[in-house]
């Protein structure tokens, strides 16, 4: 009999690569502006990165002690469902070109996310309601795209959906790798709602000044990326992110005030211990309450929160 990824699901999801992708030398020419601006009703003011070896090993043990290594009995795809573990090798898929972001949202879409999904539903079958879903309404939707992790609920005969977790996933000539590394440095966010920012404002507008007010001042790439990303997970009061260029992935979460947020360092698409299969498993049962998964430390434990949230 053939081997199967659920015959070793840890062995897959730890040693399972994602398919390295070639991008055109002439990439498409698009708007690359997120349309986010400061506003003053964000409360998010302070990014603080995750500790990297602290948080690899936590992802690593989580792994050995809530993944089996022994068979499951399963096969790699779901007959009835249609979803799957995509190859059954560890390293799976073959190199392909991307020319334009539909074609490298797809395959984020539909090979890794498919992949962790059919994952979550072997570990924990009461999850099999639950499932990634994309949001088409968005005004950069050529450039940005949004899938979350959700639950269609009846209450009070109405039904609503219950987010656990968004995917945020740009193309990578749009969020460069040296646009991630600042979004995911330590930083304090520029608050629009401060006193300066008022008085700023107030100034330019009875005295005529032409100078810039701060709802107009330029802004880089990785802030409009926090103004979209605080903008989307609180409208869906779903704290827990990863963003993706697909080439690299980052995995954060807001705080319960929403006035924090820790996110890790970018993981390249073929990071080993942990895989990005590993974190993405990993980071969907943290934000879902199961067992053994990661907890937010409130930023109010300062001793909690340094032991996860500094430099190393």
């Amino acid at each position: 009999m053939a081997w199967r990824a659920p015959d070793n699901l840890r062995f897959y999801i730890q040693e399972a690569r994602l398919v390295s992708i070639s991008l055109s030398s002439s990439q498409p020419s698009v708007d690359a502006a997120l349309h986010a601006l400061p506003r003053r009703y964000r409360k998010l003011r302070g990014i603080h990165p995750l500790r990297l070896a602290l948080f690899n090993e936590y992802c690593q043990d989580w792994t050995e002690d809530f993944v089996p290594c022994v068979s499951l009995g399963e096969e790699d795809e779901d007959k009835e469902t249609g979803e799957a573990l995509h190859g059954a090798l560890p390293t799976f898929l073959s190199s392909s070109v991307y020319q334009s972001s539909p074609g490298l949202i797809a395959s984020s879409d539909l090979l890794p996310l498919e992949t962790v999904r059919r994952a979550v539903h072997l570990l924990y079958p009461e999850t099999k309601t639950w499932s990634f879903a994309s949001d088409a309404d968005d005004p950069d939707h050529s450039i940005f795209k949004c899938i979350t992790w959700s639950q269609l609920v009846d209450h009070d005969d109405e039904r609503h959906c219950r987010s656990a977790m968004s995917i945020f996933i740009q193309p990578p000539w749009v969020l460069s790798s040296r646009d991630l590394e600042l979004f995911c440095k330590r930083q304090s966010v520029w608050a629009a709602s401060n006193i300066e920012a008022f008085a700023a404002n107030v100034y330019h507008q009875f005295s005529g000044s032409s100078s810039t007010p701060w709802h107009e001042r330029p802004t880089t790439p990785h802030e409009r990326l926090w103004y979209k990303l605080w903008d989307c997970c609180i409208t869906r009061s779903c704290p827990w992110f990863v963003v993706s260029t697909y080439t690299h992935w980052v995995f954060g979460v807001f705080s319960s005030g929403w006035t924090a947020a820790v996110v890790s360092p970018a993981y390249s698409h073929d990071s080993h211990e942990p895989s990005v299969l590993q974190l993405l498993l990993f980071w969907l049962c943290s934000a879902m309450g199961l067992p053994g998964g990661w907890v937010v430390p409130e930023t109010t434990a300062r001793s909690t929160f340094a032991l996860w949230a500094g430099d190393d």
